[in-house]
């Protein structure tokens, strides 16, 4: 369990609060936190179905997920380019529209993040929200988990849709994806 001052902390990574408004030893502390946090999640990932790679980036409470795409010109590959991030800030609802569909593995839905939760020790980020439904015409309960290994190489997104009674959707299957931090 969880002691409250490391709680509180997480509180103040997540929420951006800026350090000038902290104690100066809790400032220290929350800025190595968010140090912490930004060198194990910042990096290009490769292995996305529907990128070539996404660069993830972590600051001050917002994540931003750029992905990066290769288009094939007179037979040849491009130089990657970057589409519009796909930005997440605690203590809102983000409407991340389709974009947000193909990030969290449900590509022709809609996507709002109302929430997220930082695991420093299990190396986990669960995000909250919902989802349009292409089966009943309403928002869906969302459960994304990204999980990264041990040596901090391999990333895994795991996408879990939920009814109102909280069980998953007999006809929605998890879906799961893992990615591969590029070394270039």
């Amino acid at each position: 369990m969880d002691t409250l001052r490391k709680i509180s902390m997480l509180a103040v990574v997540k929420l951006g609060i800026p350090e000038a408004e902290l104690p100066q030893t809790v400032a220290k502390e929350v800025e190595m936190l968010g140090e912490r946090i930004s060198s194990e999640w910042t990096g290009i990932f490769s292995g996305c179905e529907l990128y070539d790679r996404i660069k993830i980036d972590w600051s001050g409470g917002e994540w931003r997920f750029t992905p990066l795409i290769r288009t094939v010109y007179r037979s040849r590959w491009s130089t990657p380019h970057t589409l519009p991030a796909i930005k997440i800030k605690a203590g809102r609802t983000n409407d991340l529209g389709y974009p947000g569909g193909n990030l969290f593995l449900l590509p022709g839905r809609k996507i709002w993040i109302d929430d997220y939760e930082i695991g420093v020790e299990d190396r986990k980020v669960i995000f909250y929200g919902a989802c349009s439904s292409t089966k009943i015409g309403t928002r869906t309960q969302l459960k994304a988990t990204l999980s990264l290994s041990g040596d901090g190489n391999l990333l895994v997104m795991e996408s879990k849709l939920f009814v109102e009674n909280g069980l998953i959707q007999e006809d929605d299957e998890v879906e799961v994806q893992h990615w591969v931090r590029d070394t270039l």
